[in-house]
């Protein structure tokens, strides 16, 4: 486990279903959470990622889909530094792109 990211939420990651999508030029991170481990996520992200309107989430029947994009950054860390997080398949074709985001974010 690299040393640039939340233990906790790393390993809260490592054993849920992440993905990747493609908004503009912008990778966005997400999780399922099913509900019965919602309050779980909450503790390792902190209530105040709530506060002030909440978190825009999409509804399943069983999961809650939250996007990781501020809560990764939030914490002053980056997307690639979760990698590990996500299969290799779902990750391959976004590497580059996360690369070169992760450049303009730091210039």
């Amino acid at each position: 486990m690299p040393n640039e990211v939340n233990a906790k939420l790393y390993d809260f990651l490592l054993k849920n279903d992440t993905g990747l999508y493609q908004s503009g030029e912008n990778i966005i991170p997400f999780v399922h959470i099913d509900f019965c481990d919602l309050a779980e996520f909450v503790e390792i992200v902190g209530i105040y990622q709530f506060e002030e309107g909440g978190i825009e989430v999409q509804m399943f029947d069983s999961t809650i889909c939250i996007e990781l994009t501020d809560i990764i950054e939030s914490e002053g860390h980056y997307l690639s530094d979760y990698k590990s997080c996500f299969d290799v398949y779902t990750w391959r074709p976004y590497a580059e792109q996360i690369k070169e985001m992760e450049r303009r974010e730091e210039s």
